[in-house]
């Protein structure tokens, strides 16, 4: 039987009486898209979590003795249209962490998970449209996961709420030299219908060759307001040295066996940086909402091969959602990216990028 297999088979299970309550969830997102990219052509057919990403998991909580609790979550992250885990080498690459906490002391969890800056600036974006959200250029503001990570969150005193993050062996290393470490922090402070955040990651100095050594980091700002007839939300971030996340396509393929790629170009890494601005607005109107997206990223490095400036990249988005029921919606999007490289963000070769999907979600 199959990893999958024992999974579901473990999680139906009887259990004790006095365990944990656990649920079972997950999302389904299947649609139809059409991605045109400049110089490279046209290709169309079926993909998964173009609103959201397509997942299963399993959460749980118990109370101990007076307010304390213990909490875990087992998430994973699947291609709705094949099957296929997202990462055929980790059954939870989402999430894999357990927690303990109290209402006065917050919650310590320990294992994969998202950053605290990660989760607390993400919480402003207006739509997650696949490679066209907030986090196309916000990238420490995009879905991305650490391993081996010791996350805090504050109780909430009079509106704010603080997170601290940190994992020392992000490249997943072990024992081995090299590993490299990662902290975030965040802040956040919400009154009425608006939220304001900041988060600041950095990683340990990443050995470039040539007795050249950076340091990644990200620092991010953000608004957001909830009101009857609109959502607003701007962020701007600063990120400097490659991307603390690790979700820039490959990057140098020295930092490979170090559990490093995905950084970003060696131009950016070796002292570049990459300034982004975000804008969002979503109008809801009956079961229905439109939405509307915009952002910019300026980088300030040249590139090595040709000399040249790279350009500014822009991604716009217009989306719509129907919603049938409380769980299920429909969707469709159109999105541009100028200068924008779906795998790389920022490519020497500035393609212009054009998308067009329309697809269905069900929350379980």
């Amino acid at each position: 039987m199959g990893g999958l297999g024992v999974a579901l088979l473990a999680l139906a299970a009887p259990r004790p009486a006095q365990a944990a309550e656990v649920s079972l969830y997950g999302t389904l997102d299947v649609g139809i898209v059409s991605t045109h990219v400049r110089g490279e052509g046209t290709g169309s057919g079926l993909i998964s979590g173009g609103q959201t990403d397509s997942l299963w998991g399993a959460s749980g909580r118990e109370t101990l003795a007076g307010d304390a609790f213990v909490s875990f979550t087992l998430e994973g992250g699947l291609d709705a249209a094949t099957g296929h885990a997202e990462d055929p080498d980790r059954l939870f690459n989402y999430q894999s962490w357990l927690g303990v906490g109290s209402a006065a002391w917050g919650e310590l969890r320990l294992g994969r998970q998202n950053t605290a800056g990660q989760a607390f600036v993400s919480g402003i974006e207006v739509a997650g449209w696949k490679d066209f959200g907030m986090g196309a250029l916000m990238r420490a503001a995009d879905n991305y996961q650490v391993s081996n990570m010791l996350s805090w969150t504050s109780p909430l005193w009079q509106g704010l709420q603080a997170g601290l993050s940190y994992s020392p062996d992000v490249g997943e290393r072990g024992f081995k030299k090299g590993r490299a470490h990662l902290f975030s922090s965040a802040l956040q402070y919400a009154i009425e219908d608006w939220v304001l955040v900041a988060s600041y990651e950095t990683m340990g100095r990443v050995e470039l060759g040539n007795d050249r050594a950076r340091r990644p980091a990200a620092l991010q700002l953000g608004l957001g307001a909830d009101f009857e007839a609109a959502r607003l939300a701007a962020g701007w971030s600063r990120q400097r040295n490659g991307f603390v996340g690790r979700n820039g396509g490959e990057g140098p393929a020295g930092l490979e066996p170090m559990g490093l790629q995905g950084m970003g170009p060696m131009e950016f890494m070796d002292g570049g940086r990459l300034d982004a601005v975000y804008a969002g607005v979503a109008v809801p109107f009956g079961n229905d909402e439109l939405q509307l997206q915009w952002s910019q990223g300026r980088p300030s490095w040249h590139w090595r091969d040709s000399g040249e400036r790279a350009g500014m990249v822009r991604v716009m988005s217009l989306g719509y959602v129907h919603s049938l029921s409380p769980r299920t919606t429909l969707y469709g999007f159109a999105a541009l990216g100028q200068r924008y490289d779906l795998d790389d963000v920022v490519g020497a070769d500035a393609p212009r990028t054009r998308r067009v999907a329309m697809g269905l979600t069900h929350h379980f």
